[in-house]
């Protein structure tokens, strides 16, 4: 498969486990040292992982959709994707729902067998429509 295709099978899935209630299914294809940020705001693992092991109980509904991939590669064993991801959300009360958009730079790298792994996401707010609940960013701050 060409790396564009990959790329895209590989944020597809990560997003697919997390709405699918198999989050922590995601983190197998995190590196080690994976970060993920918002600003200045960042967590690394074991933190994500427990964010992760988390987000599996919670009570609402998500669905992650990324478009808009553009891939550059940085050498043979580095790859940067861009990308935007809207993400809606359904709370279980009535009228609990919300949608955000965020631009995302992901960092992928081959392993040693040649698949790749994520090791760096950043995520800038484009638009967010909720205040009722943590925004990345405050659960980034509170977990930092």
């Amino acid at each position: 498969m060409e790396l564009r295709g990959q790329l895209e099978q590989l944020v597809a899935e990560g997003f697919a486990a997390v709405d699918t209630g198999h989050a922590t299914d995601s983190l197998g294809q995190l590196t080690a040292d994976f970060a993920i940020g918002q600003g200045e705001k960042r967590v690394g693992r074991p933190v994500y992982d427990q964010l992760m092991a988390v987000r599996e109980k919670a009570g609402y509904t998500t669905r992650h959709v990324p478009t808009n991939l553009r891939i550059a590669a940085r050498d043979q064993e580095s790859f940067q994707a861009d990308f935007v991801v809207t993400v809606h959300r359904i709370e279980p009360e009535p009228g609990g729902y919300a949608m955000s958009i965020f631009d995302c730079r992901d960092t992928w790298v081959r392993d040693g067998a040649g698949g790749l792994l994520l090791r760096r996401r950043e995520m800038t707010t484009v638009i967010d429509t909720v205040t009722s609940r943590p925004t990345v960013s405050e659960m980034l701050s509170q977990e930092s």
